[in-house]
């Protein structure tokens, strides 16, 4: 079958104890591209217009800044900050002003690194329908994990026409393992909060003693340093 890219990511992804496997694809694509940015990419012209054109969000800059290369990191900053002084201009009034924050503005919302992310995301969110639709036991790992960050479950939904004639069967099993995964976490919540009552003092936590960093994942993606 004619996959967008490798399903070996996939299954080994899916096989992780987690609470959203797309989080932990999604760690990796942005590493291949952290990399890159930090290598033989800052000397690429195409990378370099990107750059200037998109900048870095502040998380992305903070993850180039942290490691060794930080010649790359100030070579492309460079270029984005002389495209960004482009549109500071001395400002005479106040409609000139409010053009000038609006374009602050965009150019403050805009990353290369979260694009490429993003356009990666989009082919895995893809192939894993296409997956379910072609390989037999797949709807098997689906069942078995513990669900997604509401995020990635959310473009699974989007992309599920890529199931074709499965589709409707795949957002069935998409739903209802996200579904099991929402009543297991809010268990484990109820059960920590109820922990607090001096009358379960010594009744033991368990699973429920990591309700709120895995609530965490659930709802916003998982944290990546």
């Amino acid at each position: 079958m004619n996959y967008h890219i490798d399903t070996g990511l996939i299954i080994e992804k899916f096989n992780v104890d987690c609470e959203c496997p797309l989080c932990e694809i999604k760690k990796v694509v942005e590493e291949q591209f952290l990399h890159e940015f930090l290598n033989d990419a800052v000397m690429e012209d195409n990378t370099r217009i990107k750059v200037g054109k998109l900048g870095f969000c502040d998380r992305h800059f903070d993850m180039l800044f942290s490691r060794q290369n930080k010649l790359s990191v100030a070579l492309q900053i460079r270029t984005r900050l002389n495209v960004l002084s482009q549109g500071i201009t001395e400002l005479k009034t106040l409609k000139g002003a409010k053009k000038q924050a609006e374009y602050l503005e965009k150019a403050n919302q805009t990353c290369a690194i979260c694009d490429l992310t993003d356009e990666s995301m989009v082919k895995y969110y893809k192939t894993i329908a296409q997956m379910f639709a072609k390989e037999k036991d797949f709807y098997k790992t689906l069942i078995a994990s513990k669900g997604f960050c509401m995020h990635h479950y959310a473009m699974l939904l989007k992309y599920a026409s890529s199931a074709s004639v499965f589709a409707k069967n795949y957002v069935n099993i998409l739903s209802g393992v996200q579904m099991r995964a929402i009543e297991r976490i809010d268990a484990d919540l109820k059960k920590f909060c109820d922990k607090h009552d001096y009358r379960n003092a010594n009744e033991p936590l368990g699973s429920a003693e990591t309700a709120l960093p895995r609530i965490r994942t659930k709802l916003y993606g998982k944290k990546y340093d």
